[in-house]
């Protein structure tokens, strides 16, 4: 059953928010989301998950269109972390909502979870902390059993105990092979142990989508120092400078091939060196400015 979006876009107050986004998605991946605020991460899951309205484009699970035909809208699940409905109400009173919705929800997975992690079943959500809010929504969505999650900033602000609870949960729930979770976050580093693939989003479009096994062994970091402060043209067109301090530089190359070895080697750098590659690395690759960088070329 895979996921697909299809050229989907989104205005909002006049201003396109999305922008041709596509990509497909199959059980048993854990993708991250990632980009700047404001690029667009809550409003894609929003507009995938039906709570607004796409201005073109489509989401199909399995061949079928959403809009055409809603009762899929069963095989996802997002919920909004800022949905304030939540508050004033009991973990058995949400419980109760979503098992009227997901026809496959799992009641003995949701109590069992409840009971692992000793939240108070009668106790109004307002009353939680925000750890134990998240925890609980992360149950509320692995219990409707849709094979695809979508989670927004789910780590954010949280201690060490919980982060690693909603991350067993997770890993989990991927590892079946029966489900995938998307997750839109700004803690790169987090991600970069759970996740199989990255999609970065840059003012409102999909600028890459890494699957980051095939990356770490195709792309490098390259630390290098010239005599100069000039940075060589190689390092522009063929790379992405992620940082430049003095005369040291530092290049992410995406395709790092023996041919390009040899034309770095002969901008006849005074010192080179590898470094580890991390998602992190990708991020600012794609994100960071490259204007300043190509005045030095």
């Amino acid at each position: 059953m895979i996921l697909a979006i299809e050229q989907l876009g989104k205005r909002i107050n006049q201003r396109a928010t999305l922008t041709e986004i596509s990509f497909t998605v199959q059980p048993g991946q854990m993708v991250g989301v990632v980009g700047r605020n404001g690029v667009g991460k809550t409003t894609l899951f929003r507009t995938i998950n039906g709570q607004c309205l796409p201005d073109s484009g489509h989401v199909l699970v399995a061949g079928h269109d959403l809009q055409r035909e809603p009762a899929y809208r069963t095989q996802l699940c997002f919920i909004d972390p800022l949905a304030n409905y939540f508050r004033g109400a009991t973990i058995q009173e949400v419980r109760r909502d979503y098992q009227a919705a997901y026809p496959a929800f799992d009641q003995a997975k949701f109590d069992q979870l409840i009971t692992r992690y000793q939240l108070v079943p009668n106790r109004k959500l307002r009353h939680f902390s925000k750890g134990n809010f998240n925890l609980f929504l992360i149950i509320l969505a692995v219990a409707t059993n849709a094979p695809y999650l979508f989670l927004d900033e789910p780590l954010d602000g949280l201690d060490v105990l919980v982060r690693k609870n909603i991350l067993s949960i997770l890993i989990d729930e991927v590892a079946g092979g029966q489900r995938a979770i998307l997750l839109a976050s700004h803690n790169l580093a987090e991600l970069e142990g759970v996740v199989d693939r990255a999609l970065i989003l840059k003012d409102g479009r999909l600028v890459n989508d890494y699957q980051l096994e095939t990356m770490r062994a195709q792309a490098r970091k390259v630390q290098l120092v010239y005599r100069d402060k000039q940075v060589p043209k190689l390092l522009n067109t063929a790379g992405r400078i992620v940082h430049v301090s003095g005369r040291v530089i530092i290049v992410v190359f995406e395709h790092y091939t023996p041919e390009l070895a040899a034309q770095l080697a002969a901008t006849e750098p005074v010192f080179q060196e590898e470094l580890p590659l991390s998602l992190t690395d990708l991020f600012l690759a794609n994100l960071t400015d490259q204007a300043d960088y190509e005045l030095l070329a």
